[in-house]
């Protein structure tokens, strides 16, 4: 039987003496913070971990915060000033194989900064679209009130991602693009996405200052922007989307079948494997059907796509960062295929799915 170890502290602060008790289990360590005589494991079913005893077998470090006797919706913390629920911060593990992962919970400017410089390999990522979803947590990227808005926050988190790339390093940006509908809040349902019925949207209303019903062009000023703060644009890379979703209400333009993935670097020189692109260059051709994600309301891009931008662009045994980590794809591609990854989401229910699905790797 795996079993279960644990260390016991005390300490005295403001709120008299605390004991803080750690308990491992299959290498795990889950720590409690709380008055005694009170044990977080009290009135649960099955042996107390204190009289279990038996070998580790898997090493992973986890940490979490919780008062005691809290069921798992329960359990939050606030963090600093905000006064906004947390949750759970961190979450760190490794798989079957050993390749490590984590998980955090926040802001991604802010997780970034807390990032050593020059430590990520590769990274792939897709920011929330330009009024495309809510995902109804406060601070979301992707509801800014005017365009610049949004390519000034997006670019601004990359300079971030610049920060913790490496010198040799890569960048593969997804960016789709919005139209400009300045006809008022959207009647009705969406066949694709109900996360995209949301109210007045900016783009729905008016003065946005640029032409009713144009297309942004969301992508290309994101680019343009970070280039103009030291970016590295070598390839604009067009996705071609095989089986994506119809757009029955676009009756005089054509249907959109395609997205911008950027190609960036830091440096001039930079790892690049072109036997990975089997013969297709800079147009991908790519199935648009995406793997199941619990229900999540998340705009996943394929396993596929990401394992051609880690094969393009990523040493085997890499480090891979997803700042916007939605449903965890790019972490869950890079770990199959030996690399380590980080990823960062400011949702705990997305964090939550991730840690889920890596646990199972």
């Amino acid at each position: 039987m795996v079993g279960w170890t644990s260390f016991c502290w005390t300490s005295t602060g403001s709120g008299g003496p605390a004991r803080t008790r750690a308990y491992f289990f299959r290498g795990e360590a889950i720590s409690y913070l709380f008055q005694p005589p009170q044990d977080p494991f009290a009135g649960t079913s099955g042996p107390h971990p204190d009289k279990i005893t038996g070998n580790r077998t898997r090493v992973m470090a986890e940490t979490r915060s919780l008062q005691p006797q809290q069921s798992a919706s329960e359990r939050r913390h606030h963090s600093g000033s905000t006064g906004l629920p947390t949750g759970l911060h961190e979450w760190r593990g490794h798989t079957r194989d050993g390749i490590p992962w984590e998980v955090h919970k926040g802001d991604a400017e802010n997780v970034l900064n807390s990032f050593l410089p020059n430590s990520f390999n590769c990274v792939v990522t897709s920011p929330p679209y330009y009024w495309q979803r809510d995902y109804r947590v406060v601070g979301q990227i992707g509801q800014e009130k005017t365009i610049d808005g949004f390519v000034k926050t997006v670019a601004g988190i990359m300079d971030q991602v610049r920060r913790v790339l490496t010198a040799d390093g890569l960048l593969f940006l997804n960016l789709g693009d919005t139209y400009y509908s300045a006809k008022g809040q959207p009647k009705g349902t969406d066949k694709k996405s109900a996360a995209r019925r949301f109210g007045l949207r900016a783009v729905d209303a008016s003065g946005l200052g640029v032409p009713r019903k144009t297309v942004i062009g969301i992508p290309w000023r994101v680019a343009l922007e970070m280039i103009a703060r030291g970016w590295i644009l070598r390839s604009p890379i067009v996705w071609t989307r095989t089986g994506s979703l119809p757009e029955p209400t676009a009756k005089d333009r054509p249907w959109r079948t395609y997205e911008m993935i950027f190609m960036f670097s830091k440096s001039p020189r930079y790892y690049f494997s072109r036997g990975a692109l089997s013969s297709e260059e800079d147009i991908w051709t790519i199935s648009a059907r995406r793997r199941s994600n619990g229900g999540l309301h998340s705009a996943a891009f394929p396993e596929q796509l990401v394992q051609r931008c880690l094969d393009v662009g990523c040493p085997k045994a890499g480090r891979v960062l997803d700042p916007f980590a939605g449903a965890g794809t790019t972490l869950r591609v890079a770990l199959k295929s030996g690399r380590s990854s980080v990823g960062i989401d400011l949702s705990e229910q997305f964090c939550d799915f991730m840690v889920t699905e890596l646990r199972r790797l």
